[in-house]
């Protein structure tokens, strides 16, 4: 399997979400690595640690990004401050894909010519390219009904539909 050439940043909430399913290496191996702003990196690096240092340097690769550029973005868009500095950091660095699971993030990325990935998407293009079992993804996606994920549950029932309906005979 091959990594992803693509130039790939995130925000804290697919990472906190990666590190909670203790899938966060799944990033290495779909995308090689992922770009993040120093604001994500303090943000992910407060929270309990699932693997999270380990991955720092590694493969989660922290760029700095100027506050006026973010707190512009972030007033322009509406949206939260450190999303905002991910942004800055997708057109500094040519990104293509975006790693979000906030709705408004996602609409402001797209808008501004980023394809857009969240949790699910992660999980799910490590099924198709068999970087987990089907098995194992519709497990993953089944551990984020609980209260610790904040994603609707109708995206949930959309992924699972999604991998059976793709990957059942």
């Amino acid at each position: 399997m091959k990594t992803s050439p693509t130039p790939v940043v995130s925000d804290a909430d697919v990472l906190i979400h990666m590190a909670k399913l203790r899938r966060l290496p799944l990033l290495r191996v779909l995308y090689e690595y992922v770009s993040i702003s120093e604001y994500v990196h303090q943000e992910i690096t407060s929270k309990n640690d699932l693997g999270i240092t380990e991955a720092i340097g590694s493969y989660l690769i922290v760029y700095p990004t100027s506050p006026e550029k973010a707190a512009a973005v972030a007033a322009q868009h509406g949206i939260h401050i450190g999303e905002a500095h991910t942004k800055a950091l997708g057109e500094l660095l040519n990104a293509k894909l975006f790693l979000s699971n906030e709705r408004k993030v996602r609409k402001a990325a797209i808008a501004e010519g980023f394809r857009v990935a969240g949790t699910i998407g992660v999980i799910l293009r490590a099924a198709h390219l068999h970087a987990v079992t089907v098995s194992e993804a519709l497990s993953l996606i089944e551990l984020m009904r609980s209260e610790d994920f904040r994603i609707h549950p109708d995206l949930i029932q959309e992924a699972i539909k999604t991998l059976h309906d793709t990957f059942d005979p």
